[in-house]
């Protein structure tokens, strides 16, 4: 079987992921929850005027509760797949090091049967 070399084992891991649903720009994040929803008051001018406002007013509460949990949902999963991504890298690197570190090893135990006192 075929050894894969460090970059292309965090290639093949991050096309595993799944993609992330916004990014960081500029200390900013970016995401695909649209914009936050206008805000509605209660309209306090009368009695009548505030009990139609009411009914904006709910659906804004619903429409504000709705637009939270995208945030809060996809923050998370964000949060987990560039946490996945960078663990990822990680332990490829090691591998690739551990295997660098082990050809050297192997290497230098030749040399040394071969130039050295396991002659």
């Amino acid at each position: 079987m075929p050894r894969l070399t460090a970059p292309l084992l965090a290639l093949a891991a991050a096309v595993t992921l799944p993609a992330h649903a916004g990014r960081i720009d500029n200390g900013t994040w970016a995401h695909a929850c649209g914009p936050r929803p206008a805000t509605v008051n209660l309209d306090l001018k009368n009695a009548d005027a505030f009990n139609r406002s009411v009914s904006a007013v709910n659906t804004y509460r619903q429409t504000q509760r709705a637009w939270l949990d995208c945030l809060q949902k996809e923050g998370n999963a964000d949060i987990k797949a560039t946490s996945d991504l960078i663990s990822q890298t990680i332990n490829s690197e090691a591998q690739a090091a551990r295997e660098a570190n082990e050809k050297i090893a192997a290497d230098a135990k030749t040399a040394d049967n071969k130039f050295g006192d396991g002659k």
